[in-house]
């Protein structure tokens, strides 16, 4: 009997030891850390992982917008040189233009003269060879009337760009016509400056030919007929007739074959046509010197 009594104890026991065991092993559902302090030592920052390829990307692109404006910006801001004053090569002429009246019998023309020039002996050549170059050339046997006027298209410390315009009539014509003429002075020399001398001809005979790169400032003059008034024999070989267009300083009494200006940084050309398209068509290119 007291054997079997000992038995049961120690069975209970070992059951009592099983049980406690399996208890402690087991972990609590309901034990959950609400407070990240009891887990994160005193004076530590919690780590945060971040999409690192994904920030920088987010940079680059941040930084691209903001070169991409910021060029934007710049070249909007940035001026380009005239050729005006690009032409001088760093030495400009400061100058004033009054204009001057030249009225005899039928001839009335009023023209630029400078003025305020530091070189006063330049000042002097440019002004005399201005008036002959406009007196010298009109041709005043059977002469009606004779008129002139013009226009400073620029005004830079290289080169002082003139058109004049107006009209002549002569006994027994049918009716006046228009005349044009050019000056282009270059400043530093009192020489005038020719088309061939700061123009890119195989550009123009391209826009010549293709009728295309230039806008006309004639009212009424079509883009079409112009095209087709050139290329039906005014205009037999482009390149040549370009070299002898404006004036010669050194060679007054030669007839240009055309007339250049710069206005606005483009290039303006005045070529002889028919009376219907007003006795010359003003063209201006569209792309700057």
């Amino acid at each position: 009997m007291k054997k079997f009594v000992r038995m049961l104890c120690a069975i209970g026991v070992i059951g009592c030891l099983i049980s406690g065991c399996s208890r402690n092993q087991e972990p609590s559902a309901k034990e959950i850390v609400e407070d990240f302090d009891k887990i994160i030592p005193a004076g530590e920052e919690p780590v945060i992982l971040r999409d690192e390829t994904a920030q920088n990307n987010e940079t680059t692109q941040s930084q691209g917008v903001d070169e991409i404006e910021q060029s934007q910006s710049v070249a909007a801001t940035e001026e380009v040189e005239p050729y005006v004053d690009r032409f001088a090569k760093g030495t400009k002429v400061l100058y004033h233009i009054e204009s001057t009246l030249y009225e005899e019998g039928a001839v009335k023309i009023t023209y630029p003269q400078f003025t305020e020039m530091s070189n006063i002996e330049l000042q002097q050549q440019i002004n005399e060879t201005i008036k002959t170059a406009l007196l010298s050339t009109v041709e005043r046997e059977r002469l009606v009337s004779y008129e002139l006027g013009y226009e400073t298209a620029s005004m830079g410390g290289g080169i002082s760009s003139f058109v004049l315009k107006g009209s002549s009539y002569y006994e027994g014509s049918a009716y006046p016509v228009n005349v044009v003429k050019t000056l282009n002075i270059d400043m530093t020399t009192g020489q005038n400056v020719r088309f061939k001398d700061y123009a890119d001809i195989s550009t123009i005979v391209s826009n010549l030919e293709m009728a295309t790169g230039y806008q006309i400032l004639n009212d009424g003059v079509n883009l079409t007929d112009f095209s087709a008034f050139l290329n039906n024999g005014y205009m037999t070989d482009y390149a040549i007739t370009l070299l002898d267009f404006d004036i010669d300083f050194k060679n007054i009494q030669m007839r240009p074959a055309g007339y250049s200006a710069i206005r606005n940084n483009h290039l303006i050309l005045f070529i002889e046509a028919e009376h219907a398209m007003g006795d010359y068509v003003e063209l201006e290119f569209d792309a700057d010197l």
